[in-house]
């Protein structure tokens, strides 16, 4: 596993304190992200985040966040590349959760180094670092395989953190990762071209 800390400065707060974020993913158009924080960050501050649970010798693309209640700024798109794993160890670790949206997830690991043998895999997930819930047993992963489970029922516009677990001799665990679930959309209708046209009749 590999793990990378993401720096970033405030060039210009627009007036007000803000807050920041990084998103990141080993595609030009970052799909992870890390937690919004600070809320007091001001013209020339400096901050920075750690995330781990990264795959190795792998190119990341990232780009720092910043907002405040009079808008938000997006940084410029850089990269970096991780170390290559170690070979002796049992590794497993988790990858950017995708299809993500205000309810659910799909979230997703692979198997660094079996150390030759073949075993089952499953996710723990939550709110928290004590995650609380486990997805089901899946069978029959070695060395490169990946794996996903998708899950439901999420809280929109929320943080979720997740860990895979590697289950052969012994069971191993990845570090751990999160996303958030897209914020709920409203009240939206959408209206056809026949419906249109009863409201203009109506008018």
């Amino acid at each position: 596993m590999a793990e990378a800390t993401l720096n970033g400065i405030i060039t210009d707060d627009g007036g007000l304190p803000c807050e920041y974020r990084f998103v990141y993913g080993p595609a030009a158009g970052p799909g992870g992200s890390t937690p919004w924080s600070g809320g007091w960050l001001v013209t020339g501050d400096t901050f920075s985040a750690k995330i781990t649970g990264l795959l190795g010798n792998t190119n990341y693309y990232f780009r720092a966040e910043a907002r405040n209640s009079k808008g938000s700024a997006v940084g410029s798109i850089l990269n970096f590349i991780t170390t290559k794993p170690s070979t002796s160890l049992m590794a497993v670790q988790v990858l950017p959760a995708i299809n993500i949206t205000e309810n659910a997830a799909r979230i997703r690991g692979v198997v660094v180094n079996s150390m030759g043998q073949t075993g089952q895999v499953r996710f723990h997930y939550g709110t928290t670092t004590k995650y609380g819930i486990v997805t089901s047993w899946q069978q029959g992963f070695a060395t490169g395989d990946e794996f996903h489970a998708d899950i439901q029922g999420l809280s929109p516009e929320t943080g979720y953190h997740f860990i895979a677990e590697f289950k052969a001799n012994p069971s191993i665990f990845s570090a751990d990762a999160s996303f958030w679930t897209l914020a709920e959309m409203g009240g939206m209708v959408l209206l056809d071209e026949q419906m249109l046209q009863l409201l203009e009749e109506s008018l």
